[in-house]
């Protein structure tokens, strides 16, 4: 069965990503994919009013809590009940430039800061590969823990959860090339361990980003690994082959 997405960034093509550029974001439900995860944060504000009480989990090779200018940051934040085009477009001026106020590495340090009073629970999973979080003390777990736990994490008790994942997470460096370095078995049972917990009603929000730049093997190995776990949420996953005309 095709599953009808919603394209609320329509698609741009399998361009370069980076810090700031979005090619794509969509939606089915409360399940939200994207290619940059800058867009997280909007996404996570559609599904649930983050003032109030909800949980969080951090799937993700980085903790995107960059902090260096954090202050300036929050002068010059979007309105939170801003549409998508204002909340990417954004900026603030730095050095003669203008800036985006939201990147891939800055989202969850600003939420940290402007929501993080209303988490009741914080798990984070990353290598460590950036700056630590603005938060007090975080719940930290290891890899190998993740497969047969994430359905147990998930809670009732703690819900409504944000769970947000990077898709390289998965991946990490080997010599020259980047390599998936967890079995599609392991795969499986986090989209296993997802699947649980949306029949249960315990995820208020899904966001899955496939950061095809730099720490991933790019575009078709994370399509398809985004594919192979939204299957076990009964939704369809692919890119468009062409750019429909605007």
């Amino acid at each position: 069965m095709t599953t009808e997405w919603e394209w609320i960034v329509p698609f741009k093509g399998r361009n370069h990503s980076g810090s700031i550029e979005q090619n794509f974001l969509c939606r089915a439900g409360n399940v939200y994919v994207m290619d940059n995860h800058r867009a997280a944060l909007w996404c996570w504000l559609q599904e649930l009013d983050l003032t109030a009480p909800h949980s969080l989990i951090h799937i993700d090779r980085h903790p995107d809590a960059l902090q260096s200018r954090l202050d300036e940051w929050l002068k010059h934040l979007p309105s939170w009940t801003a549409g998508i085009d204002a909340y990417l477009g954004q900026t603030y001026r730095s050095d003669d430039f203008d800036c985006p106020v939201i990147r891939w590495d800055n989202y969850l340090s600003i939420y940290l800061r402007e929501f993080g009073d209303s988490l009741t629970t914080f798990r984070c999973l990353t290598h460590e590969d950036g700056d630590s979080l603005n938060f007090g003390h975080p719940m930290y777990s290891s890899p190998w823990e993740l497969p047969e736990n994430l359905s147990y994490w998930l809670a009732e008790r703690e819900a409504p959860w944000i769970v947000n994942i990077d898709l390289d997470y998965f991946y990490c460096q080997f010599e020259s090339d980047i390599r998936k370095m967890v079995s599609d078995e392991y795969i499986d049972a986090v989209a296993s361990g997802l699947k649980d917990a949306m029949d249960r009603g315990t995820i208020g929000v899904l966001t899955l980003c496939l950061t095809p730049d730099s720490f991933t093997p790019g575009w078709a190995a994370t399509e398809a690994l985004a594919a192979r776990i939204l299957e076990q949420l009964y939704l369809t996953f692919q890119l468009p082959d062409v750019i429909e005309p605007i």
